[in-house]
């Protein structure tokens, strides 16, 4: 925590400040002090650390003081094969170069879909804090959000989304001209060697599911047939998340699980008022579909899609019409109906291996995580050695995460591999 405090100096902790008051110039306040304190004493989570920036400042106006306190993510601290390996991901590089360029520009045209960001550098980003703001997740768990959530979630989705073409219409360019680095891949890179980290975290991955797909009584008969094609039916994720030449591309997410997606609250009610998202470190340039389909899949069951699906994707086509309309835009010569469903059908099976992908790692039991994020052992037997028999271990003994996981693992391999279609 030290070390990260001294990464932010005066000069730094000044100019912030300045941006939260919106004063142009340091006359209006002195500096008192400021500090890093950690947002909980439990690890944050695999891709960096949590802190609050506490400042203290005193106003020249009334010379009274000002207590502001700030959100902050960095790289974590003391850990060098975890520094290695988001390195070599290049996501806090990534993270920095969205909300520095390009997501000032995209909310001007359609709104707040994030925190707003003071600070952008050194692999330290501070922001608002939105917890101050009343805003929280709205999942426990399970991971779960109801048709209410879903619902302020995909208009937020679709300000994104329609942000950013109504940016890219303005400029004449698209987001790989202006800012390549922006939208690179470095979730499912397909230019990278099978060595490189993340084809190796992908295929370690598929072996865990496979374990799991296993255990699954109705999947005895065909299970060397599930088995032999498992693999190449996730592998169609890298095909998936490259910019489309079929379809309308757009800034997109990348990461929308629960736990990136904050939630604001009316004083009284469990209704979400508003939401914004969080993490946008696996951003990338496709199609919406691949947005949608992921926060439509991933804290949902197969049930509840069965019942919900169908309207939600209707109401996100509709927010995409009114955000496009308020800029002078026609839906259907960007979108047509017909072709935003053609790739929903496209993209649904990338909401289920993101599923299975992120939720056999996040949906991990406390105890599991704690192992994992503490200490640099930890991390190294999840992602090189022990991945197996750590995530069996939590299949075996917790009923939520083993029946998180077979739900998703059975809609992917009944409609993915097994079905006549595919």
């Amino acid at each position: 925590m030290a070390s990260a405090a001294l990464e932010l100096s005066n000069s730094d902790i000044q100019g912030l400040c300045q941006k939260y008051l919106h004063q142009d110039d340091s006359t209006g306040f002195d500096i008192v002090s400021y500090k890093m304190k950690p947002t909980s004493d439990a690890p944050a989570g695999y891709l960096g650390s949590h802190f609050y920036l506490q400042v203290t400042l005193r106003l020249h106006d009334s010379n009274e003081l000002k207590h502001l306190r700030f959100f902050s993510k960095m790289a974590p601290v003391g850990n060098e094969s975890r520094m290695e390996y988001l390195e070599d991901f290049g996501v806090f590089q990534k993270e920095i170069a969205v909300y520095l360029h390009v997501l000032p520009d995209l909310q001007k045209v359609s709104g707040d879909v994030a925190p707003k960001c003071y600070y952008a550098d050194k692999n330290i980003l501070v922001f608002e804090n939105l917890a101050d703001q009343g805003y929280r997740m709205g999942s426990g768990r399970d991971g779960l959000l109801n048709y209410e959530h879903l619902l302020s979630c995909l208009k937020t989705l679709a300000a994104l989304h329609a942000g950013s073409i109504i940016q890219e219409k303005r400029l004449g360019k698209n987001l790989i001209e202006t800012h390549p680095k922006v939208v690179e891949e470095n979730a499912y890179p397909s230019n990278k060697p099978p060595e490189h980290l993340r084809n190796v975290n992908f295929n370690n991955s598929c072996e865990v599911l496979k374990e799991f797909v296993k255990t699954i009584p109705k999947y005895q008969k065909k299970m060397k047939y599930i088995l032999d094609n498992f693999t190449p039916r996730m592998s169609k994720m890298f095909e998936l998340v490259k910019t489309s030449k079929k379809y309308q591309n757009a800034l997109l997410h990348g990461d929308l699980w629960a736990n990136n997606i904050m939630f604001q609250y009316g004083k009284y009610g469990e209704t979400p008022l508003e939401c914004r998202f969080v993490d946008f470190q696996l951003a990338r340039y496709a199609p919406p579909a691949s947005d949608l389909m992921t926060v439509l899949t991933i804290p949902t069951t197969s049930e509840f899609r069965e019942k919900h699906m169908d309207e939600l994707l209707v109401e996100y086509y509709r927010f995409m019409k009114e955000f496009l309309k308020r800029a002078n835009l026609d839906i259907n010569d960007i979108m047509p109906e017909q072709q935003y469903y053609e790739s929903v059908e496209e993209y649904r099976i990338l909401g289920l291996i993101e599923s299975c992908l992120f939720c056999h790692l996040v949906m991990l039991p406390p105890s599991s995580t704690q192992k994992l994020t503490g200490s640099e052992e930890g991390f190294n037997d999840f992602f090189s050695r022990h991945r197996i028999n750590i995530c069996m271990e939590a299949f075996n003994t917790d009923e939520l995460y083993r029946n998180r996981l077979v739900d998703m693992l059975q809609d992917f391999v009944d409609h993915f591999i097994l079905s006549e279609t595919n």
